[in-house]
């Protein structure tokens, strides 16, 4: 419980760090964008309306950029006679220009006393220096218009969503615009974001000659009491010369269902005006709310895993990552709060893959411990086997249908008290390494060496269909190869050694038998006993290999026997069958 504690923690700090890089940034920003795609579209703001200057409105006037500023005039007096609440031109006028038209524009302003004209911040980059400069309107305009900035804050990404941050004494556009309309000053909470509450082309949009004159073009009272916003909407600019396109990328982006991706400049005040008059902006969780989230979602995604199991883990990580993402939602839309999204499953999935990766080398290690301990008794097929399941290798056993043999060299016993020690040591090596082979082979499992003697078996740890044959077939080969063995045994003046062999074939119980630092896997019942009295039940028939009724019965169609009757070996009340083994049956033509 602690460790996970302790992974967890660790994994919330570094997500948490992640998402300040600016990778982990720009994640997150893509997180505040997605968090639009669901929540669809709200109706429009009601207070607001936008006169655009428009492709249609060129065609209508015939008046080539920039138009007279007495016709900007005559559209202040239009508006301001429909009832307009505020005007807002999202039009820099810097620029002195025919003293007539200026006259015109600034007597219709301070005549309307309700407008707010646009200021900008104008930036210019070298390799030395960087310099801002505030572009405002002519001061015989600002003399009877409120002003604000109209410069917005584009992201690396270059969308919208943050309000510029202004210094001491200077004021929003967006801001001017609403604290007309409320006859208030209006307060901009710190952290906010823009709330884009539906997609681009949303706001209702009339042409800029239509608004010129309302009552032949729009209906009754259209711009009673509204904000209007005065700006341009053209694809093209309309001076060549100039880049003034005034379009954006917002969150609504990603909405494919969205007619316009981009939104024109004047909407994109609107939407600012319209979260300032209604208080809508979204406020971004600080820098403590944003630590508490990430290590507690590393805590729970931690624990999430105090029993490793690969697919139950991915499908729980996945249910609490949707949850989560559920809840960052909810906040969302119901509270205007923006939590970290994107980069908090992070929170989730590193303890995933932590654990996953401490599994897997826990798996391989006793991958690697199984492989040096079974691998000189286990054959290569049987060990892999193994190998794909480490955790059945354990204390304990169980119930299984094996078939066990049981090898002696006959006559050892003396032979050891004649020859020197490492002389006997060399015939074993060489005649234990040469039976070893041909068990490992056959698909056999070593169970132990006893002196001379050599005890394998068949059907553990792996079923064996086929365990009596093979085992079988493991015995006739050990005499085979035997007879090579003692012409080597002959040249390099070692004795000749011969070999019993007993085979029995019955339920065993197969598993690792020892303590828990040190076991053996064996298989243990009367089925073992059985197998090593036919061994030493040679020596009464002169055989060399015994197999028992049981095992003739599982490879009777493919082996040829000598029936030597029943026998009672020691240790067993009841009769036992047993047969000399001569060879294995030729498969038919």
């Amino acid at each position: 419980m602690l460790q996970h504690g302790g992974v967890g923690l660790l994994c919330g700090a570094v997500v948490l760090l992640f998402s300040l890089t600016p990778i982990g940034t720009l994640l997150e920003l893509k997180g505040y964008d997605l968090l639009h795609v669901p929540r669809g579209s709200a109706p429009p703001p009601k207070e607001i309306v936008l006169v655009a200057i428009d492709e249609p409105s060129f065609a209508e006037l015939q008046k080539q950029w920039p138009w007279p500023r007495s016709l900007h005039a005559e559209l202040i007096d239009a508006l301001n006679s429909s009832g307009a609440s505020v005007i807002g031109f999202d039009i820099l006028f810097s620029e002195p220009s025919r003293e007539e038209e200026d006259a015109a524009f600034a007597d219709a302003l301070k005549k309307a006393g309700n407008v707010v004209l646009a200021s900008d911040i104008s930036a210019s980059d070298n390799s030395r220096y960087q310099q801002e400069m505030l572009v405002e309107p002519l001061n015989e305009f600002s003399r009877h218009a409120r002003t604000g900035l109209v410069t917005v804050p584009i992201d690396k990404d270059y969308v919208l969503r943050r309000l510029l941050t202004v210094r001491p004494g200077e004021h929003l556009f967006s801001e001017q615009i609403a604290s007309l309309y409320l006859k208030r000053t209006v307060a901009i909470p710190e952290r906010a974001y823009i709330s884009y509450v539906s997609p681009p082309g949303s706001v209702p949009t009339v042409s800029y000659y239509q608004a010129l004159d309302p009552a032949a073009f729009l209906p009754p009272g259209f711009f009673n009491g509204k904000i209007v916003i005065v700006g341009r909407a053209t694809t093209a600019s309309p001076e060549p010369q100039k880049n003034l396109v005034d379009y954006f990328a917002t969150p609504f982006l990603f909405l494919s269902s969205a007619k316009n991706r981009l939104m024109s400049g004047m909407e994109l005040h609107a939407v600012i005006t319209d979260n300032m008059v209604n208080s809508q902006f979204v406020a971004a969780a600080n820098l403590i709310w944003k630590s508490l989230i990430f290590v507690f979602c590393g805590i729970v995604g931690s624990f999430l895993h105090l029993r490793w199991r690969p697919i139950a883990g991915a499908f729980t990580t996945g249910v609490f990552g949707s949850l989560y993402l559920a809840a960052a939602y909810a906040a969302f839309v119901y509270y205007r709060l923006w939590v970290p999204t994107l980069t908090v499953l992070f929170s989730f999935l590193l303890p995933y893959g932590i654990f996953g990766v401490v599994a897997y080398v826990q798996s391989e290690q006793k991958k690697r411990e199984i492989r040096k301990a079974f691998s000189h008794y286990l054959s290569p097929a049987v060990l892999e086997s193994v190998l794909s399941d480490p955790d059945s290798i354990k204390l304990g056993g169980k119930k299984v249908l094996a078939t066990v043999l049981f090898t002696d060299i006959a006559g050892f016993t003396a032979m050891s008290e004649q020859l020197q020690p490492e002389v006997i040591s060399n015939l074993l090596n060489i005649y234990m390494s040469a039976m070893t082979s041909i068990i490992l082979r056959n698909k056999g499992t070593i169970d132990k060496f006893i002196g001379d003697a050599i005890m394998a078996f068949w059907g553990a740890p792996l079923p064996d269909a086929g365990q009596a044959l093979n085992a079988c077939r493991t015995a006739l080969e050990m005499q085979e190869r035997l007879t090579t063995l003692r012409k080597e045994f002959r040249e390099k003046g070692l004795p000749e050694i011969s070999v019993r062999i007993g085979i029995n074939t019955g339920p065993v119980i197969a598993g690792n038998m020892g303590s828990a630092d040190l076991f053996d896997y064996t298989v243990l019942g009367d089925t073992v006993n059985l197998a090593s009295r036919l061994e030493n039940a040679n020596k009464q028939f002169g055989t060399g290999i015994l197999i028992s009724g049981y095992t003739y019965r599982e490879a009777a169609d493919k082996v040829t026997v000598r029936p030597l009757g029943n026998i009672i070996v020691k240790g067993k009340a009841e009769q036992i069958a047993v047969y000399e083994l001569l060879s294995l049956m030729s498969p038919p033509p």
